[in-house]
């Protein structure tokens, strides 16, 4: 299904065209998380139930889809469509560098790893940052910003010295990276927001930990493999030499001690004889 889906021949070619530009699955997903403000303003806060993910809203009420859906819910915020801007440059970067089947590999992770982290924490007693503690009351996932998050992340694992101008100054990417980095780190520390702080270094982590894979600078590590089973020496020279149905001189004689001359086959007169005229030609 993901090589039907997402040939090989075509991994590094843009998903399409709109006019003379390519557009690519960054620049898709993107446009989707600028209309998930709309929705998600539509839908108002009652839409955090439909749409946000928590371990009790999809296991124990029974909202299995917002494992997928919490990335639409974004409240209106300049920084969601700043972020969705640098998802759409950095991404489609990350996207034709890489091709498309590793970049949706990350998007899954990315997208995998807030629910799956805010699970954990649920499970062992965590709760969640005080403005939606009347609400969830345990950590939970919600808006398209850490996948926003550890594009960009990826993108300065990839590209470390790029640069980035900031409007009067510009910056290498692995220096705004951190930047970024400690910021929203100091915001969760402020508000003591453990659960969205492990979030953000579960994000982050990800996201270079997959490019020093797919670059080679890291290796999963492998099973030992169980050695070939070993035959006995007996066994190994029967099957590397069988032995041959055509009877020596030195079985014809032995035949001849028990049996006499008479218990001779035509195929053994012949080879005893042949040994015989061999015999005299050599003392000739």
């Amino acid at each position: 299904m993901f090589d039907s889906w997402l040939p090989e021949s075509k991994d590094h070619l843009p998903l399409t065209w709109w006019k003379t530009h390519p557009v690519y699955l960054a620049a898709i997903i993107a446009l989707v998380g600028v209309g998930s403000i709309i929705l998600t303003s539509l839908l108002g806060t009652a839409g955090a139930h439909w749409l946000v993910y928590t371990y009790h809203n999809a296991f124990v009420e029974g909202r299995f889809w917002t494992l997928f859906t919490y990335v639409l819910f974004n409240i209106p915020d300049i920084w969601v469509v700043l972020g969705c801007y640098m998802l759409w440059n950095f991404g489609e970067a990350l996207e034709r560098h890489l091709g498309r089947r590793s970049f949706v590999k990350l998007l899954v992770l990315l997208w995998l790893t807030p629910p799956l982290l805010a699970t954990l924490m649920g499970l062992v007693g965590f709760k969640g940052p005080m403005s939606f503690g009347m609400v969830f009351g345990m950590p939970f996932a919600a808006g398209i910003q850490m996948l926003e998050f550890g594009v960009f992340n990826a993108f300065a694992a990839l590209y470390p010295r790029a640069k980035i101008s900031m409007i009067v100054i510009t910056i290498d990417a692995w220096q705004l990276a951190a930047i970024f980095n400690v910021i929203y780190a100091l915001q969760h520390i402020l508000v003591r927001d453990w659960p969205g702080l492990f979030i953000l270094l579960g994000c982050i982590a990800v996201a270079w930990v997959f490019i020093r894979y797919e670059t080679g600078a890291l290796s999963l590590p492998s099973l030992p493999r169980r050695a070939p089973k070993t035959t006995r020496p007996a066994q190994k020279a029967a099957k590397a030499a069988p032995k041959s149905n055509t009877p020596t001189v030195d079985d014809i004689l032995d035949k001849i001690s028990h049996h006499g001359m008479q218990s001779l086959t035509a195929e053994e007169r012949r080879i005893l004889d042949k040994a015989s005229e061999e015999m005299k030609r050599r003392a000739d």
